[in-house]
């Protein structure tokens, strides 16, 4: 069973951030994985707690992720957002991205 990867349009502006050699391996990198089984449970592939942003996250060489939702019934997964992670802060187009924790329930 293939699954069909999608990019959300600011996916591109993401990975063209991180340069373009940097930027092909990390998308023909999570295209691989995705295809394959994005709702496995893996030490790099994990769901996420509820929040206004992704459902999943998939981590690429240790310091970058890929937020992505995955739908079941169109067997199909969006790339929402692809960042560095830099210490506890995520990365995003060389500013931290913050709008993962607005939605924090334990706030």
């Amino acid at each position: 069973m293939t699954w069909e990867v999608t990019l959300q349009e600011s996916v591109v502006k993401d990975l063209r951030w991180f340069g373009r050699k940097v930027g092909r391996l990390l998308l023909v990198e999570a295209e691989a994985l995705l295809c394959a089984d994005p709702l496995a449970e893996t030490r790099n592939l994990k769901t996420l707690r509820p929040n206004a942003v992704a459902q999943r996250e998939l981590r690429l060489q240790g310091k970058y992720r890929v937020l992505f939702n995955v739908d079941e019934e169109a067997q199909t997964v969006t790339i929402l957002l692809v960042g560095e992670k830099q210490g506890n802060k995520l990365i995003v187009q060389g500013e931290e991205f913050t709008a993962h924790h607005e939605s924090d329930p334990t706030e």
